[in-house]
Protein backbone atom coordinates (compact mmCIF):
# COMPACT_ATOMS: atom_id res chain seq x y z
CA UNK A 1 0.00 0.00 0.00
CA UNK A 2 2.86 2.34 0.88
CA UNK A 3 4.43 1.63 -2.53
CA UNK A 4 1.15 2.46 -4.22
CA UNK A 5 0.89 5.78 -2.35
CA UNK A 6 4.50 6.64 -3.21
CA UNK A 7 3.87 5.81 -6.85
CA UNK A 8 0.73 7.96 -6.93
CA UNK A 9 2.57 10.84 -5.28
CA UNK A 10 5.44 10.56 -7.77
CA UNK A 11 3.00 10.48 -10.67
CA UNK A 12 1.27 13.64 -9.41
CA UNK A 13 4.63 15.42 -9.06
CA UNK A 14 5.63 14.42 -12.61
CA UNK A 15 2.27 15.58 -14.02
CA UNK A 16 2.47 18.88 -12.15
CA UNK A 17 6.01 19.48 -13.35
CA UNK A 18 5.03 18.63 -16.93
CA UNK A 19 2.12 21.07 -16.79
CA UNK A 20 4.35 23.78 -15.36
CA UNK A 21 6.92 23.34 -18.13
CA UNK A 22 4.19 23.22 -20.78
CA UNK A 23 2.80 26.64 -19.80
CA UNK A 24 2.76 29.00 -22.74
CA UNK A 25 3.70 32.61 -22.57
CA UNK A 26 0.92 35.22 -22.57
CA UNK A 27 1.18 35.94 -26.30
CA UNK A 28 1.23 32.34 -27.50
CA UNK A 29 -2.54 32.09 -28.00
CA UNK A 30 -2.64 35.32 -29.95
CA UNK A 31 0.38 34.31 -32.07
CA UNK A 32 -1.25 30.94 -32.76
CA UNK A 33 -4.44 32.62 -33.94
CA UNK A 34 -2.42 35.18 -35.88
CA UNK A 35 -0.62 32.30 -37.56
CA UNK A 36 -3.83 30.45 -38.44
CA UNK A 37 -5.67 33.49 -39.74
CA UNK A 38 -2.53 35.04 -41.18
CA UNK A 39 -1.63 31.91 -43.13
CA UNK A 40 -5.24 31.51 -44.27
CA UNK A 41 -5.32 35.14 -45.40
CA UNK A 42 -2.06 34.64 -47.27
CA UNK A 43 -3.45 31.62 -49.10
CA UNK A 44 -6.58 33.58 -50.02
CA UNK A 45 -4.49 36.49 -51.35
CA UNK A 46 -2.40 34.16 -53.48
CA UNK A 47 -5.48 32.30 -54.74
CA UNK A 48 -7.18 35.56 -55.78
CA UNK A 49 -4.02 36.61 -57.57
CA UNK A 50 -3.68 33.19 -59.25
CA UNK A 51 -7.28 33.41 -60.53
CA UNK A 52 -6.62 36.90 -61.84
CA UNK A 53 -3.38 35.95 -63.57
CA UNK A 54 -4.89 32.80 -65.08
CA UNK A 55 -7.82 34.80 -66.44
CA UNK A 56 -5.46 37.35 -67.97
CA UNK A 57 -3.56 34.54 -69.69
CA UNK A 58 -6.85 33.14 -71.00
CA UNK A 59 -8.23 36.52 -72.16
CA UNK A 60 -4.99 37.40 -73.93
CA UNK A 61 -5.01 34.13 -75.91
CA UNK A 62 -8.75 33.87 -76.63
CA UNK A 63 -10.05 35.41 -79.87
CA UNK A 64 -13.23 36.31 -77.97
CA UNK A 65 -13.81 36.00 -74.24
CA UNK A 66 -16.46 33.53 -73.19
CA UNK A 67 -18.71 35.45 -70.75
CA UNK A 68 -19.13 32.33 -68.58
CA UNK A 69 -15.36 31.99 -68.17
CA UNK A 70 -15.10 35.68 -67.31
CA UNK A 71 -17.87 35.39 -64.70
CA UNK A 72 -16.34 32.28 -63.12
CA UNK A 73 -12.97 34.02 -62.91
CA UNK A 74 -14.54 37.17 -61.45
CA UNK A 75 -16.45 35.10 -58.88
CA UNK A 76 -13.30 33.23 -57.87
CA UNK A 77 -11.30 36.43 -57.48
CA UNK A 78 -14.07 38.02 -55.44
CA UNK A 79 -14.50 34.98 -53.21
CA UNK A 80 -10.82 34.91 -52.32
CA UNK A 81 -10.64 38.67 -51.73
CA UNK A 82 -13.63 38.31 -49.38
CA UNK A 83 -11.97 35.40 -47.53
CA UNK A 84 -8.74 37.34 -47.12
CA UNK A 85 -10.67 40.36 -45.84
CA UNK A 86 -12.47 38.20 -43.29
CA UNK A 87 -9.23 36.63 -42.02
CA UNK A 88 -7.52 40.01 -41.75
CA UNK A 89 -10.49 41.38 -39.80
CA UNK A 90 -10.01 38.61 -37.26
CA UNK A 91 -6.27 39.37 -37.10
CA UNK A 92 -7.16 43.02 -36.49
CA UNK A 93 -9.31 42.05 -33.48
CA UNK A 94 -6.40 40.08 -32.08
CA UNK A 95 -3.96 42.94 -32.70
CA UNK A 96 -6.32 45.40 -31.00
CA UNK A 97 -6.66 43.08 -28.01
CA UNK A 98 -2.87 42.74 -27.80
CA UNK A 99 -2.42 46.50 -28.42
CA UNK A 100 0.04 45.56 -31.19
CA UNK A 101 0.45 48.91 -32.96
CA UNK A 102 2.95 47.58 -35.48
CA UNK A 103 0.55 44.80 -36.57
CA UNK A 104 -2.31 47.31 -36.77
CA UNK A 105 -0.21 49.55 -39.03
CA UNK A 106 0.52 46.58 -41.32
CA UNK A 107 -3.15 45.59 -41.31
CA UNK A 108 -4.13 49.17 -42.24
CA UNK A 109 -1.85 48.94 -45.27
CA UNK A 110 -3.16 45.51 -46.23
CA UNK A 111 -6.77 46.71 -45.88
CA UNK A 112 -6.02 49.68 -48.15
CA UNK A 113 -4.62 47.40 -50.86
CA UNK A 114 -7.46 44.91 -50.47
CA UNK A 115 -10.01 47.72 -50.82
CA UNK A 116 -8.34 48.84 -54.05
CA UNK A 117 -8.27 45.25 -55.36
CA UNK A 118 -11.93 44.88 -54.41
CA UNK A 119 -12.81 48.07 -56.29
CA UNK A 120 -11.02 46.80 -59.41
CA UNK A 121 -12.78 43.47 -58.97
CA UNK A 122 -16.15 45.26 -58.89
CA UNK A 123 -15.28 46.94 -62.20
CA UNK A 124 -14.25 43.60 -63.68
CA UNK A 125 -17.44 41.93 -62.46
CA UNK A 126 -19.57 44.70 -63.97
CA UNK A 127 -17.84 44.18 -67.32
CA UNK A 128 -18.29 40.40 -67.06
CA UNK A 129 -22.06 40.70 -66.64
CA UNK A 130 -22.47 42.02 -70.17
CA UNK A 131 -23.45 39.70 -73.04
CA UNK A 132 -20.18 40.48 -74.80
CA UNK A 133 -17.14 40.72 -72.53
CA UNK A 134 -14.43 43.22 -73.41
CA UNK A 135 -11.32 41.12 -72.88
CA UNK A 136 -8.98 44.11 -72.86
CA UNK A 137 -11.03 45.92 -70.22
CA UNK A 138 -11.23 42.87 -67.97
CA UNK A 139 -7.50 42.25 -68.39
CA UNK A 140 -6.83 45.83 -67.29
CA UNK A 141 -8.99 45.29 -64.21
CA UNK A 142 -7.05 42.11 -63.48
CA UNK A 143 -3.75 43.96 -63.84
CA UNK A 144 -4.90 46.48 -61.23
CA UNK A 145 -6.09 43.62 -59.01
CA UNK A 146 -2.72 41.89 -59.40
CA UNK A 147 -0.82 45.06 -58.55
CA UNK A 148 -2.86 45.72 -55.39
CA UNK A 149 -2.74 42.09 -54.30
CA UNK A 150 1.04 42.05 -54.78
CA UNK A 151 1.31 45.01 -52.40
CA UNK A 152 -1.01 43.32 -49.88
CA UNK A 153 1.01 40.09 -50.15
CA UNK A 154 4.29 41.94 -49.56
CA UNK A 155 2.88 43.64 -46.46
CA UNK A 156 1.36 40.36 -45.27
CA UNK A 157 4.70 38.57 -45.64
CA UNK A 158 6.43 41.32 -43.67
CA UNK A 159 3.81 41.07 -40.91
CA UNK A 160 4.01 37.28 -40.68
CA UNK A 161 7.81 37.40 -40.53
CA UNK A 162 7.63 39.87 -37.64
CA UNK A 163 5.07 37.75 -35.82
CA UNK A 164 7.21 34.64 -36.29
CA UNK A 165 10.28 36.41 -34.91
CA UNK A 166 8.31 37.58 -31.85
CA UNK A 167 7.69 33.90 -31.03
CA UNK A 168 11.31 33.38 -30.05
Amino acid sequence: MKTMTSFATAACIVLAATAAFAQRDAGSKIRGEYNFYGNSAGRALHSARDYSQEYRTYAKAAPTVNPEVARVAADGIGDYIAKATKHFAYMRKQAETAKDKEALTSLDSIDKHLAAASKSHDEMKETCLKDTVDGAATMECCKMIDDDLAKAIAEHDKLMKRLASSKK
